[in-house]
């Protein structure tokens, strides 16, 4: 068990850098054909779609577990809505806005028909997704506190563990 962790640490992402994930072919020179990248196969696809499902869920319940803890240590919320705000708004909910932001990556980069999605970035989003289910107590910040909050809610972890089998391979 864990010892109580600051909610409020800094270095915490606003939101995933879309460039760290996409792949851009390059400007062709002058005479020169556009290379075109393969899209994304259907398996890819529902691949994604299944990650983005699993990362709600895992998300949901992190809130909740985080509701509780809030709770416990700050007294009781009023109502839902007061709760959406400290989640917008309060520095102890801060380490939950990359999973919430990969969720919404995911939805951004799937539904762009503009610039579709390429095999190459569909893997590295599939990649992301299970990386940011690892558990790590010496890990960047949302691991440390992700570890924290599976050690303190066993259906979590029983949730998270099941999440990261479907999201393997």
């Amino acid at each position: 068990m864990t010892g109580p962790v600051d909610r409020s640490e800094p270095g915490q992402p606003d939101r995933i850098n879309r460039a760290e994930l996409a792949i851009e072919a390059s400007s062709p020179a002058p005479g020169e054909l556009p290379i075109e990248l393969p899209a994304a196969t259907p398996d890819q696809l529902q691949r994604l779609e299944v990650a983005r499902t699993l990362l709600l869920k895992v998300h949901r319940a992190l809130l909740e577990a985080e509701r509780l803890r809030y709770e416990k240590a700050r007294g009781r919320i009023d109502n839902n809505s007061a709760f959406l705000q400290l989640i917008i708004n309060d520095p102890w909910f801060d380490w939950l806005r990359p999973m919430a932001q990969m969720v919404l990556l995911i939805d951004e980069r799937t539904s762009d028909k503009k610039s579709p999605l390429g095999q190459a970035e569909a893997q590295s989003l599939l990649d992301r997704a299970r990386a940011m289910l690892r558990a790590d107590p010496e890990g960047d910040a949302f691991q440390r506190l992700y570890a924290d909050a599976l050690q303190h809610s066993p259906t979590l972890a029983v949730l998270a563990r099941q999440v990261a089998s479907a999201l393997a391979g």
